[in-house]
């Protein structure tokens, strides 16, 4: 069995609350800042709605791609 990889900080497709590497197409979305964060579970999105500015920083979401995507 292979170990798993742990996500880079840069992937944009790291749910920002487990930090666990989601699929785009399946994910849960949520839109912050004019950026779109993907979330693997209805909870970690949810956990994110109620308060973004807890799972992410804006100044490094706003100066950099880790964890976001822009549309």
């Amino acid at each position: 069995m292979r170990p798993v990889r742990r996500p880079e900080p840069e992937n944009p497709y790291e749910d920002p609350v487990c930090h666990e590497i989601v699929n785009p197409m399946r994910a849960y979305k949520s839109l912050y800042r004019g950026h779109t964060f993907y979330f693997h579970s209805k909870q970690c999105k949810s956990m994110f709605d109620q308060n973004p500015q807890l799972w992410v920083s804006v100044s490094h979401a706003e100066m950099s791609s880790a964890n976001v995507v822009v549309d």
